[in-house]
């Protein structure tokens, strides 16, 4: 009898027991299914380029170009996993393909992008430029092939003068009705329109994957012109540097090295009492940096805040443009003008300019000219200053978000649409930027031969830097190539090379002073 008791007492105990450690597991398991959370795709971050990665064009396969039509299609997502997270929501992307380009989009732009398209909302932008007549027109073919894409948004060309001081007044009197949504320039007005808050930072608005599939998109040297501080803040679609330009009756091809140029085209050519000369060449610090930069030398480097104008690199650059070049041009009027027109009269076999002056010079010699990078000097490259074209989004309509993906729509369409940039490059002799149509102008360099010569410049060159000190910066260095053109006539070569070191470090005390940025040797 004690032992049944004894048994059931213990059948009982065992049963509370089963119980209450079942209890405890469904509990546990609760817990810690609850710190899963939803399975996350992948984000990558872009990656900030610094430096262009390309020396010469790309080469590859000839894209088929066909008449773009931006479509939108199913969603995907990405696959790639990660460390689940309890916070980070879930990222569902959908591919929208603008002629032949594919990228990941989230899906608020896509189901904008599809409403666009179809023309069920309403929503009109303005788009601004600040271009020659004829540079509008094509400006305006292309924004008509977009509102015919996408009916659902209307956009407000105008090409504008004094675009800068407009913008700025508009953003800041918050006009958005009669203010650019949109607008274009070069970009080194980045770093200004950045830090006032006069434009948006894409990547605010564009997931990771977004950015990685639009890098992957233009060159290096376009990409990172329009970033700033790792933030991406605009879209390239062109781009802008300075070459070689050759009369082909008298340099049918460009020497590889400068030494032959030099010998065997600037020496040739030359003939003082009769007003020739070996080259025209616009001189002021833009167009001198080549020579600079060739030896290591540099005017500012954002990056590091730092100039290196009175370094050895500049030093000897600015030192071999005095020996080397100077003795074949016409030091008296170094202005653009008369140096172009000295070319355009024949009187100087070649011509070291950019694409802007391409229109005057193809009036006088049509096709027959041949053009290419600045050759090397004893294998040091020299590398001009890049001006990308970038198309930014003014911060007009951060609270309205249909003009903000309205504006992307447009922006994403416009640098990414291969048959609207090759009717840029095809009419006006833009130079391309997007990979997909630097391969095509590679691969038939022979119909393109203006534009690949400048291409060849352009992908081997630096951007512009776009902070605002380097506003600062261009005056003390043009106060030093002025001093050193203005010696070179009145006194000589031997004097101003005498000179050149007490000219740079003036300069250089300047820059310490006025534009406190920190010298490098």
């Amino acid at each position: 009898m004690i032992w049944s008791r004894i048994s059931l007492a213990i059948s009982k105990t065992l049963l509370i027991t089963i119980i209450i450690i079942a209890v405890i597991g469904i509990a546990l398991a609760t817990y810690f299914s609850s710190l899963k959370g939803p399975i996350q795709t992948t984000t990558t971050p872009f990656t900030t380029i610094t430096t262009p990665v390309y020396t010469t064009p790309m080469i590859t396969t000839t894209p088929t170009l066909t008449t773009p039509v931006a479509t939108v299609t199913t969603p995907i997502t990405t696959t790639q996993m990660t460390t689940p997270s309890p916070t980070t929501p879930q990222i569902s992307l959908y591919k929208l393909v603008i002629g032949t380009t594919e990228i990941r989009v989230p899906k608020e732009l896509y189901d904008f992008a599809m409403k666009a398209r179809a023309g069920s909302i309403s929503v009109t932008i303005n788009f601004w430029t600040s271009m020659y007549p004829f540079e509008a027109d094509i400006i305006k073919e292309a924004v008509s092939m977009f509102m015919k894409e996408y009916p659902g948004v209307k956009v407000n060309y105008q090409n504008v003068q004094n675009m800068k001081e407009m913008v700025k007044a508009g953003v800041l009197a918050g006009d958005v009705e009669n203010t650019a949504h949109v607008f274009t320039w070069a970009h080194d007005w980045t770093g200004e329109f950045a830090d006032a808050g006069y434009i948006i930072a894409l990547d605010n608005y564009l997931p990771p994957e977004t950015l990685n599939d639009l890098q992957s998109q233009y060159a290096p040297i376009a990409f990172s012109a329009a970033q700033l501080r790792l933030h991406l803040y605009g879209l390239p679609w062109a781009a802008e540097a300075i070459a070689l330009i050759c009369d082909a009756s008298k340099v049918p091809q460009i020497p590889s090295k400068f030494s032959d140029l030099e010998n065997n085209v600037f020496k040739k050519y030359t003939d003082v009492s009769k007003g020739l000369y070996g080259l025209s060449y616009q001189i002021d610090p833009y167009h001198i940096y080549p020579f600079v930069t060739a030896f290591g030398g540099y005017y500012y480097d954002e990056t590091t805040d730092t100039s290196a104008f009175n370094s050895t690199g500049t030093y000897e650059g600015i030192k071999f443009l005095l020996e080397h070049v100077f003795p074949y041009l016409y030091t008296s009027d170094l202005g653009g003008e008369t140096q172009l027109k000295l070319f355009t009269d024949g009187k100087t076999p070649c011509i070291i300019t950019g694409p802007w002056n391409g229109p005057r010079i193809r009036e006088v010699y049509g096709d027959k000219i041949v053009i290419a990078p600045i050759p090397d000097i004893d294998g040091k490259t020299p590398k001009p200053f890049v001006g990308v074209k970038l198309l930014w989004i003014t911060s007009l309509v951060k609270n309205d978000p249909n003009r903000l993906y309205a504006s992307i729509l447009f922006s994403l369409w416009f640098t990414l649409n291969d048959g609207s940039l090759k009717m840029f490059v095809d009419k006006f002799g833009y130079i391309p930027i997007k990979n997909s149509l630097i391969e095509y102008v590679s691969a038939h360099k022979e119909q393109y031969k203006y534009v690949y010569g400048f291409l060849e410049s352009v992908l081997r060159g630096v951007p512009m830097p776009k902070v605002p000190k380097m506003g600062c910066v261009w005056d003390p260095v043009g106060t030093a190539v002025n001093a050193i053109v203005t010696e070179y006539n009145e006194k000589g070569l031997k004097t101003t090379l005498d000179d050149l070191r007490n000219i740079l470090n003036s300069a250089a005390t300047t820059l310490v002073e006025k534009c406190k940025v920190k010298l490098v040797s």
